[in-house]
């Protein structure tokens, strides 16, 4: 029974329901709107959940009841074919009547008929890059087995699955922050404590999005932009305070933007790339942290997104990434404040988009990626020397969306690579030891 108050819906919610009540499938919605099925599952059960209802047919019900989605007054629709002599329009009185009935089936069939004539074309969003901003469920690969002489480990799970999340490290703790799960968006927020191997909630974002990441800046946590769950690009700009468990909103982005690469410089961060909602981007914004202002800089040498970002000393290193037609092998350096900024290197090794990376003692490391085509390994890249190099991956096949934080202990440095998409969303830790310690007596 629906509810006699109902939360809000979306101006995205509403687009659905209204195909919805057409008697279209998922995957015509999906279709007709340029997104996922896995996002229209999402949807649908945050509408259920808004309305109060359990299936499409009381969904529709209830939304003509409370005008939620327009329709014609019963006596202008004909719902007979023209040329049969006995065709008369049904009111909704009779609807409702057929709804307390055992006939919710024809009941259906009646409203599908119904809303065919008063909808017949639905609104479609902006266009985008169809399976790049969402995840669709597949039979993932499978995990290899980590084995004592792997340099992986395996640590405690994520308590939520996730990927297209936001990660950074403060005080030795990993924050992962938002991202999209089996039901759709979320705002959680889970703490990683490597010495402890344990995992803690803290407090939620105030704005769930997805294709997002996150930078740390003198102890604070900064996560610009992101895809909200409307499917609207932001340009919001929230930080999180870890020592008070507490978000604040500072300047906004000058542009939307998600799917960019992010990396720490100086008293800020760089943003390169992008997807703003229409169009893959090659715009650079510097953000300031001291003055909490944002300023444009030399642009990429052409547009892309779901590149990673790493800064070694005054360079940045932009690796990788989807240009719109493929995916990227691409390792170009950015100096700020060079007269050419730009410099290109060696490119990888195999094309990758999605992925993570990290800087250890002078080498960068690439972790996941692998859109186009399954990837069996990761990479790792000796800055001194143009080189790169490959290193085993305890998960084969497509595994992207993930966060990687690198994590010194008495032991040697680690790279925790979190979550990400396999076919599903993922929970797993895994840990690499990228530097070994030892104490000579």
């Amino acid at each position: 029974m629906a509810q006699e108050g109902h939360e809000e819906l979306s101006a995205r919610e509403l687009e659905i329901l209204e195909q919805v009540a057409t008697g279209a499938t998922n995957q015509q919605i999906a279709l007709s709107l340029r997104i996922s099925v896995n996002t229209v599952k999402a949807h649908l059960r945050n509408i259920f959940a808004k309305l109060g209802v359990e299936s499409r047919t009381e969904a529709t019900l209830y939304a003509i009841q409370h005008g939620l989605i327009a329709v014609a007054r019963p006596e202008e629709v004909a719902l007979a074919q023209p040329e049969n002599p006995s065709a008369r329009a049904f009111s909704l009185e009779e609807v409702w009547r057929l709804a307390r009935g055992p006939r919710l089936a024809l009941l259906a069939v009646i409203l599908a008929v119904l809303a065919a004539v008063v909808w017949p074309n639905a609104r479609a969003s902006a266009p985008k890059p169809a399976g790049y901003l969402v995840d669709e469920p597949r039979p993932s690969s499978a995990e290899r087995e980590v084995s004592a002489s792997s340099r992986w480990r395996n640590k405690a799970q994520m308590p939520t699955p996730r990927g297209r999340f936001a990660q950074a490290e403060v005080g030795g703790i990993i924050y992962v922050i938002s991202g999209l799960t089996d039901e759709g968006w979320t705002a959680r927020v889970e703490a990683y404590d490597p010495s402890q191997d344990l995992w803690a909630r803290r407090a939620s974002k105030p704005t769930a999005v997805a294709n997002v990441g996150a930078v740390a800046v003198n102890g604070l946590i900064y996560v610009p932009g992101g895809l909200g769950e409307d499917d609207r690009v932001r340009d919001v700009l929230e930080v999180y305070d870890p020592l008070a468990d507490a978000w604040s909103t500072h300047h906004p982005l000058p542009h939307p933007l998600c799917a960019y690469a992010i990396a720490p410089y100086g008293a800020g961060f760089y943003l390169f790339g992008g997807w703003d909602g229409s169009a893959y981007q090659n715009r650079t914004y510097y953000y300031d942290a001291t003055t909490d202002s944002w300023r444009e800089e030399a642009p990429l040498s052409y547009a892309r997104a779901f590149a990673a970002a790493v800064t070694v000393e005054d360079r940045i290193y932009l690796l990788g990434g989807y240009d719109g037609e493929r995916t990227l092998r691409t390792c170009e350096s950015y100096t700020p404040g060079s007269a050419e900024p730009w410099q290109e290197h060696t490119p990888m090794r195999f094309a990758r988009a999605g992925h993570a990376a990290a800087a250890v003692l002078g080498n960068l490391y690439v972790i996941g990626g692998g859109w186009d085509e399954p990837l069996a390994y990761n990479e790792r890249y000796d800055v001194k020397n143009d080189a790169w190099s490959s290193f085993d991956s305890p998960i084969v096949g497509p595994w992207r969306a993930l966060g990687v934080s690198p994590i010194s202990s008495g032991d040697g440095t680690f790279l925790y690579a979190v979550g990400g998409w396999n076919g599903r969303y993922l929970s797993s830790v895994k840990a690499y030891q990228a530097v070994f310690r030892i104490y000579v007596p």
